[in-house]
């Protein structure tokens, strides 16, 4: 009789040799180094126009205040006229007298200040406690 004896062959697995991963390694490097400076290349423009973005914000605020500034002025001696029967204050102050804290106090009577403008994002929430 014939014995054949069968032998499992062992599979062959597909495992990548020496070359290949340093092939890879090869060219990904070069690509992720160009990648990174392309990122700080991105990173600096937004930096200076960050920086831009800033100084004209600050112009543009300089602006309004001296637009508003010169409004008031505008308004002030407007408001402030006295007419044509009216005698004109003496700059001389006699020494029981008080203009300054009178014209003070009408100052703040006619134009009270405006409130702050707020986002309304930023408004606190009121909240309701139970009692």
């Amino acid at each position: 009789m014939d014995q054949t004896i069968a032998v499992a062959a062992v599979p062959s697995r597909n495992r990548p040799n020496g070359t290949v991963i340093l092939l890879v390694l090869l060219v990904t490097f070069p690509l992720l180094a160009l990648l990174v400076l392309e990122q700080s290349r991105v990173i600096d423009s937004q930096r200076l126009l960050i920086q831009q973005l800033n100084s004209d914000s600050q112009q543009l605020n300089a602006m309004r205040v001296r637009e508003a500034q010169e409004r008031m002025k505008r308004s002030a001696p407007s408001t402030k006229t006295p007419s044509a029967g009216a005698q004109q204050p003496s700059t001389e102050q006699h020494a029981g007298a008080v203009p300054e804290t009178k014209k003070k106090s009408r100052e703040s009577k006619e134009a009270p200040p405006a409130p702050p403008q707020e986002y309304p994002a930023t408004r606190p929430v009121p909240v309701r406690k139970a009692v």
